[in-house]
């Protein structure tokens, strides 16, 4: 995801990505149990509207079938244009992750 990024994903790490070059997306990790779940603060450097730490990103893994379902849920996104900023960046990403497993 991203040009580039600084990750310490441990309860209590900080991250940074950087999305395109320009746009960064910064964080920290609440929990982290591999391989299960991923909890994080998320918000972009630069945006009054979803500033760092601002909202909450849940991500939870749980086997179905020969697969993996991933549920990601990500809470307090202010209005309804961030929701669907933020609905079409996780809709790419995690297209992109569904392909590289196909």
């Amino acid at each position: 995801m991203g040009v580039g990024a600084e990750l310490d994903p441990r309860p209590g790490g900080k991250f940074r990505i950087d999305a395109d070059g320009g746009n960064i997306a910064t964080g920290e990790y609440l929990e982290v149990d591999p391989p299960h779940r991923l909890v994080m603060t998320w918000g972009w450097e630069r945006d009054e509207a979803v500033p760092p730490g601002s909202t909450r990103v849940e991500i939870t893994l749980t086997a179905e079938g020969a697969g993996t379902k991933l549920r990601l849920r990500h809470l307090g996104l202010p209005s309804d244009t961030a929701r669907e900023t933020h609905r079409g960046g996780w809709m790419l990403y995690t297209g992109e992750l569904r392909a590289l497993f196909a």
